[in-house]
């Protein structure tokens, strides 16, 4: 086939061969994202926004057609945030703060009607608890966009209702839990929060299931807790300085760190060789055509 493309799974199987617009449908599905591992008939595994062809399909928001210029397309690869060497507390917030000041206005919009939602008289809390998930759902896509190069729009922050049941569970089994944590002494509370501190990201970047989403944020923290708890401590001084600049500060502060957070789930990913959608960068044994488990890529059934 040609121009046929594979595409690592969340099992750590190889999908494919598929061809440039199933690409696209797929990027549209949030099934594959910039840093996803590819390969070609002529090349082999890395990341997709570092292919031309492909970065070009990121670069039109997965609605370009395919033969988009090479050139525009190697430029859309190039404006992905690179990834530092080391987990380091305060390059991840110096990285966010350059990301979030460039697309300070959207990113402040999001976190105000975030706030605004939670603040309605007597509905707010409900509305939050409802509607929570998903919208953070749609604010870690917007973020993980802009980290990837794409600039984010208010508008994207309810584009995570597709993930709706999974969200809501997701919200509710983490609260519940992590108030049961911080009721027990704190400390198991601050150590579940950081466990399942990629819960969001995962659900926005897959098609895993809510209990499944916290396990792969489980495995992504592991060993790196103490160093998600000082970026945290970190996060917590920016926003203090956040509210100290009249208070509206806090809807700045807040986007750098969430990106700081991004920064750190996409380090952890090369980090531990996993796909966004939580499969190993290994090959696989064998190359199908159509997923074998939920948030996995694969061709849709027509």
């Amino acid at each position: 086939m040609a121009g046929s493309y594979w595409v690592m799974g969340a099992d750590g199987r190889e999908y494919g061969p598929v061809t440039l617009p199933d690409l696209t449908r797929w990027i549209a599905e949030h099934r594959l994202v910039a840093t996803s591992q590819v390969r070609s008939e002529t090349s082999g595994w890395t990341e997709a926004r570092l292919v031309p062809e492909i970065a070009a399909l990121f670069a039109g928001g997965a609605t370009s057609p395919p033969g988009a210029a090479g050139s525009a397309a190697i430029g859309a690869a190039a404006r992905a945030a690179a990834l530092p060497a080391e987990f380091r507390v305060w390059l991840f917030i110096g990285q966010a703060w350059d990301l979030v000041k460039v697309h300070w206005l959207p990113l402040a919009a999001m976190v105000f009607i975030w706030i605004a939602l939670g603040c309605v008289p007597y509905l707010g809390a409900c509305v939050q608890f409802i509607i929570g998930g998903a919208i953070l759902v749609g604010i870690w896509r917007a973020v993980l966009g802009m980290i990837d190069g794409r600039a984010p729009e208010v508008g994207m922050m309810f584009g995570g209702f597709d993930r709706f049941g999974d969200a809501f569970l997701a919200y509710l089994v983490r609260s519940i839990l992590v108030a049961l944590g911080f009721i027990l002494l704190i400390v198991p509370g601050i150590i579940l929060s950081l466990m399942w501190a990629f819960t969001f990201p995962v659900l926005a970047e897959t098609r895993l299931g809510f209990w499944q989403a916290m396990h792969r944020s489980a495995v992504l923290t592991e060993g790196y807790r103490w160093r998600l708890f000082l970026l945290a401590l970190a996060c917590w001084l920016v926003l203090m300085l956040g509210l100290v600049a009249l208070c509206v500060g806090i809807f700045v502060a807040l986007p750098v760190c969430m990106t700081a957070f991004a920064l750190a789930y996409r380090w952890l990913v090369a980090r531990k060789g996993m796909s966004p959608d939580g499969g190993a960068m290994a090959g696989a044994s064998s190359t199908p055509t159509a997923p074998g488990a939920p948030g996995t890529p694969g061709v849709p059934a027509t």
